[in-house]
């Protein structure tokens, strides 16, 4: 159809349009009807500009497809646009109503809980400078209670005494918690006379061996860091102070990371409530413990100390200090070894011959004067045992 016949049927359809109020009655308002809509059409697609015809048909499409999609719990796509406008367009007014923690949430992630100092005690006897002038060779950490003044005196007199091998530097700490009562003024007396004992503010139990040991691995790591090597053990115990140092020590590079005792593999966990070492599942829930050795007397290199300290804060502490440090050890990938002979550290009694306490390094459940007595007689058989 030609542009000039189509303005020809325009111009008849405003007639028709025109008259429709006068002669469109109600038989033929169907056919006035019909001859509108046709009209409109041709008025569409001959005169309407392609722009505006471009904008409707997208609009068309726009709405049939997204009666396609189906709903999944989302806002409609027109709210979610708006929701976006607004946020890049917010106003001071609208930003001063958003909470800042929300705020925070919104550009950071969340920060992980810090680890946490696994002995956050203040110490109340420090000895900071016991080894400011030399770095020792041996390092003794002794687990003691307030009240076991003549153990810790008997123990200065024999093995522990800090001269008692000509050539090596022994530095003697004997670690404490407090009483019920706190520290009492015995005790900082005798602080004052030997200083050799350190002291934080826990409460001195024996399911607090653990805080007390790493109090000793903590003051080793701050204060005496160069030291070559530690040992940990308890004031009931016979130690060869001369035996440890002369015929296992000197025979390890300072560099090596060693840790050596009693060896204690393939452990269970005792669930039983009345037994000593009883071990909660909900705070250790495995099977076996990774080896460790016997609390009462175990050697390391001084290195290790500043390590068990440091990856204590992210091991869980647990009341029974061997396993903790085996468990430390195990975390930092350091093996347990084995000492040259097993008969050289004894978690037991052994009977006291001269010539049997002059070659091994522990012996368990000695008494204060048994002490004496005991080592008495093997400095004076000692030459004669190491003739034979």
């Amino acid at each position: 159809m030609k542009h000039s016949e189509a303005k020809n049927i325009w111009k008849l359809c405003n007639m028709a349009h025109g008259k429709t109020a006068l002669m469109c009655f109600w038989p033929s308002r169907k056919l006035c009807l019909l001859i509108g809509v046709v009209c409109s059409g041709i008025s569409f697609f001959f005169f309407t500009p392609e722009e505006v015809k471009t904008s409707i048909k997208a609009t068309k499409q726009l709405i049939f497809n997204s009666q396609k999609i189906p709903f999944q719990g989302m806002s409609p796509p027109y709210e979610a646009t708006g929701e976006k406008y607004l946020l890049n367009i917010t106003t001071p007014r609208l930003q001063l109503t958003i909470p800042s923690h929300l705020k925070v949430n919104l550009t950071t992630p969340k920060n992980e809980e810090m680890p946490k100092d696994p002995v956050p005690y203040t110490f109340l006897i420090r000895e900071e400078d016991k080894c400011k002038k030399t770095a020792p060779f041996l390092v003794f950490l002794i687990c003691t209670k307030e009240s076991e003044k003549l153990r810790r005196d008997n123990i200065r007199k024999t093995w522990g005494n800090e001269s008692v091998v000509p050539g090596f530097s022994v530095v003697r700490l004997f670690l404490l918690g407090v009483q019920k009562q706190g520290s009492t003024e015995a005790i900082r007396k005798e602080s004052m006379m030997y200083r050799d004992i350190i002291q934080q503010d826990f409460i001195d139990t024996y399911r607090n061996l653990t805080l007390k040991v790493l109090m000793g691995m903590k003051w080793v790591a701050s204060y005496c860091p160069n030291a070559h090597f530690v040992m940990k053990t308890d004031t009931d115990m016979f130690i060869n102070t001369e035996y440890l140092i002369q015929k296992l020590l000197v025979t390890i590079s300072a560099s090596q990371l060693y840790f050596t005792g009693f060896t204690m593999r393939k452990y269970r966990p005792i669930r039983n409530t009345r037994n000593k070492w009883y071990m909660p599942f909900d705070m250790y829930p495995g099977k076996v413990y990774p080896d460790f050795c016997s609390g009462t007397g175990y050697v390391f290199s001084g290195s290790l100390a500043t390590m068990i300290y440091q990856v204590s804060f992210s091991v869980k502490v647990l009341p029974l200090e061997d396993v903790y440090v085996g468990l430390c050890l195990q975390k930092i990938g350091v093996r347990v070894s084995s000492p040259p002979r097993h008969s050289l550290f004894n978690p037991h009694k052994v009977r006291f011959k001269p010539c049997v306490y002059n070659k091994l390094i522990t012996s368990h459940f000695i008494s204060p004067n048994e002490l004496l007595i005991f080592w008495d007689q093997m400095q004076k058989e000692k030459h004669a045992c190491f003739k034979n």
